[in-house]
């Protein structure tokens, strides 16, 4: 890690819980009794459905021995130290706006607007020093393909890369079947993070055939009317 670190991921590679936890040491071992550390996710209800029952369940909620008060509200943790972590939506970048910031996280940053980082964050770490974290998966040349290429080109930042077919976090067979069920360009962008396969559109967006509105059926992909994007895949 360097005070800037983008990590690109396979997915289920265990990223979210990697930044909550790197999230959480820092504020326990921070010797600035004001520390502020921010998680930011595309939306602030993504941000609560996935990353909040996390930061609980790591900074010991229900044990004993946990110091840490949580207020659900504002998705926001307060340690004993007086640091605190708080959970963002980037669909709203104006709560950050006046902020003062020691460190961020930006999952899912290909799902992102980059002027989140480069208007409203950035300037927030400035007085402080503060570091930030990029992680996600490939979702064609975005906000993330532009933070990777900064970082691997900047000295002062690190780029790093974690394809599933180097990282043994899933297992073979697992892998294999996630191949047959999925197609080239989406098991390349998914587990091998392939920022150039061409996964078009949403995800039903011109991967599914459209049902024939006579039939019901799927039209056939060899048919010029096919509406199917890759030829074949259907038949």
């Amino acid at each position: 890690m360097r005070r800037f670190s983008v990590l690109v991921c396979h997915r289920r590679f265990g990223k979210t819980v990697l930044s909550v936890n790197r999230l959480i040491r820092e504020a326990r071992e921070t010797q600035r009794p004001d520390w502020r550390g921010a998680y930011i996710a595309p939306l602030y209800k993504q941000a609560k459905a996935v990353v909040w029952d996390y930061l609980k369940h790591f900074c010991g909620k229900g044990l004993e021995t946990c110091d840490v008060k949580f207020n659900e509200t504002e998705l926001r943790a307060d340690f004993e130290n007086g640091a605190r972590i708080r959970l963002f939506g980037a669909n709203n970048p104006d709560s950050l706006r006046g902020l003062y910031l020691d460190a961020v996280v930006f999952d899912e940053v290909a799902q992102m607007p980059y002027r989140v980082w480069s208007e409203v964050v950035r300037p927030a770490l400035s007085d402080r020093k503060g570091w930030g974290m990029f992680i996600g998966t490939p979702q064609g040349k975005n906000a993330l393909y532009r933070l990777w290429r900064q970082a691997q080109r900047d000295a002062g930042w690190n780029a790093a890369m974690y394809r599933a077919s180097e990282t043994d976090v899933l297992e073979a067979g697992e892998l294999e079947a996630a191949r047959r069920e999925m197609a080239p360009e989406e098991y390349e962008q998914e587990f091998e993070c392939s920022f150039s396969a061409a996964v078009r559109g949403p995800i039903t967006g011109g991967s599914w055939p459209t049902p024939n509105a006579r039939t019901g059926s799927a039209l056939c992909p060899t048919s010029p009317s096919c509406p199917c994007t890759r030829p074949g895949t259907w038949a």
